[in-house]
């Protein structure tokens, strides 16, 4: 199993989401299979930002880019989602990784 890390530099929507599709691309060129995206909350943008990566990760689901997202709040009424990476990729997700309240992220299932 392979896995990045990727903290967001864009602090508009449309560079978040240029970034996104991107890292996404590289990553499946790379045989990467989980991507996290950590945002940070001290952006002005931050719903914005967040709103537009959602919409943009459910588009890539539907075309089948990625195989699914999760975000924080599914790991706070655990989701399918999160119960699948919690189980597929135990090393990653201990309870300080998953309840940081500092940082807003999103893991990508590529």
């Amino acid at each position: 199993m392979s896995f990045r890390e990727l903290c967001l530099r864009a602090d508009m929507p449309d560079g978040a989401v240029t970034e996104i599709m991107y890292e996404v691309a590289s990553c499946r060129a790379d045989g990467i299979d989980l991507l996290k995206i950590n945002i940070d909350n001290e952006l002005s943008e931050i719903k914005r930002i967040v709103s537009a990566l959602l919409k943009t990760l459910k588009t890539m689901k539907q075309k089948g880019s990625i195989q699914f997202y999760a975000t924080k709040e599914s790991f706070d009424v655990m989701s399918t989602e999160a119960i699948f990476l919690q189980n597929k990729y135990p090393e990653h997700f201990s309870e300080g990784n998953i309840n940081s309240d500092d940082q807003t992220y999103i893991y990508v299932k590529i």
